[in-house]
This record gives C-alpha cells, structure tokens and sequence, in this order.
C-alpha cells in the first residue's frame, strides 16, 4: 500500500518532539506512532485498517485511552509485530532511547 493512493501523507507529531512514555498506555501509543511515521502511513489509513475511529486511534498514540485488547491486538497485528511480547520489546527499547 502506498501513500500516493490515499493522497496524503501521515502528519507528524513536530520536528524534535517525542511522546511520553511514562505509563503503559503511552509507551503504547509511542510505539504506534513510531512505527506509522515509519513506514508513512496515516491515522486514518491505520484506523480503517484495524476497525475504529480515527480520534479514538489519535487518543491511542496520546496515551490518552485504555484501549481494549482486541484493539491492542489488531493495532500490533497490522504493523505485523506479533506476538504481543516482540512489540512490547520495541517499545520499551524506544523508552530507553528516549533516556540517553
């Protein structure tokens, strides 16, 4: 998939600005972000992909919501970083680059 089909290209969160990652929920949300600016693709893109709204995924990479884990599952799933327990590794191995 490319973002030339969608017309658009994923908004970034600011040059030089990093999300926290002080609880789960936005180490969590950290990672999502990380990995979709990655590989240059939009919320909406994501949300559609995985089955919810866009401001509800928005709130996701904020830390903002306790997002279920079927949600948690489809997010990771399509950023084919299954299991579980290899995305949490990534993300806390961005936590630590944070820290330097």
């Amino acid at each position: 998939m490319c973002l030339s089909d969608y017309g658009h290209v994923p908004k970034p969160i600011g040059a030089g600005k990093t999300r926290k990652s002080n609880t789960p929920r936005e180490l969590f949300g950290a990672a999502v972000t990380t990995l979709r600016i990655a590989r240059k693709v939009s919320q909406e893109v994501v949300s559609a992909k995985v089955g919810c709204d866009q401001y509800y995924l928005r709130n996701i990479e904020q830390g903002k919501e306790n997002l279920t884990f079927d949600v948690m599952y489809a997010i990771v799933s399509y950023f084919d970083m299954l299991p579980l327990s290899r995305f949490w590794d990534y993300a806390e191995s961005l936590s630590g680059e944070e820290a330097q």
